[in-house]
């Protein structure tokens, strides 16, 4: 459960989503990188950036209560699944929107997702993973 919680909040600092685009062709690509808490633009950082990651730290201490209330592991490890699951939905269309409304724009577009996406996934099996092996008294 702590390992799930730490894997979970550690993700919301990592990349999430990543695209790459030109915005005129004549122009380097930029990047435009989403993590839980904030969104670059190249070198500009977004001062109203999502907060993706407040619901997965709120998941996250819920997991976390899971050891001392092991009635709160499932729940946990529910929230956990239920917001990236949302979170994950959202990227691929937030990715996908770019692709096909931007294709025109940069042909080289490169849109996906980040390794923060992985590793909240990977925290969600272990989450599951403590279910099973330590299920409510």
């Amino acid at each position: 459960m702590v390992v799930a919680a730490a894997a979970a909040v550690v993700a919301t600092f990592l990349p999430l989503s990543e695209l790459r685009i030109r915005l005129a062709p004549d122009q380097p690509q930029t990047e435009f990188v989403t993590t839980g808490w904030r969104t670059h633009f190249g070198d500009t950082v977004d001062p109203h950036g999502p907060m993706f990651g407040i619901p997965v730290a709120v998941a996250a201490l819920v997991l976390l209560a899971g050891v001392f209330l092991r009635k709160l592991t499932f729940a946990g490890a529910a929230a956990l699944a239920g917001t990236t699951g949302m979170l994950f939905v959202y990227l691929v269309n937030a990715i996908s929107f770019h692709k096909s409304g931007n294709i025109t724009i940069d042909p080289a577009l490169e849109a996906g997702f980040g390794t923060g996406i992985w590793v909240l996934l990977a925290a969600v099996v272990i989450a599951f993973a403590a279910v099973v092996v330590h299920p409510d008294d």
